[in-house]
């Protein structure tokens, strides 16, 4: 979306020349991709698990930090391979996302017009303020280590990632 956002706002007349359906296509595509491998590559980790004791998670959806908690394996090396593999991707993304909005920014900011300006931004700014709670749960949720952090914690920034 952020490079959508740039099209339109950098370079508007390029934007049906640029933004045509095979580009979006590829788009969503590698999207699934990486998302499903990554999803795969998940669930080989969790397949490792082993459980013993209770089998109810004190979570309202079944993410790894109460999964992992629950397991009687050594979930040393698997906090650790989640926690880089998540951080990898949260703030690879993020990195992209951020140049994205430098980019539109420096053109916003070299616009002639001040009604041009307020309507860039007004474009972007919806996009933006869904992009901060977004990551901003997904960095505290996902980017630290959560072996030292309480499920309650968890499920309270968790529930403002998911609502």
């Amino acid at each position: 979306m952020s490079f959508d956002r740039y099209v339109a706002i950098c370079q508007p007349l390029h934007y049906a020349a640029i933004m045509k359906q095979q580009l979006c296509s590829y788009l969503v595509g590698a999207g699934w991709v990486i998302g499903f491998t990554l999803s795969s590559y998940h669930l080989v980790l969790l397949s490792k698990l082993t459980f013993c004791g209770p089998n109810k998670i004190q979570h309202f959806f079944c993410d790894n930090s109460p999964l992992f908690k629950l397991s009687c394996s050594d979930t040393s090396l698997l906090w650790k391979i989640d926690s880089v593999l998540l951080s990898f991707v949260l703030l690879g993304s993020l990195c992209l996302i951020l140049v994205s909005y430098m980019c539109i920014f420096h053109c916003i900011l070299h616009m002639p017009s001040a009604s041009g300006r307020k309507k860039a931004f007004a474009t972007c700014s919806s996009h933006l303020t869904a992009l901060a709670i977004v990551y901003g749960s997904c960095i505290v949720l996902y980017a630290q280590p959560s072996e030292g952090v309480s499920l309650e914690t968890n499920t309270v920034v968790a529930l403002l990632n998911t609502v």
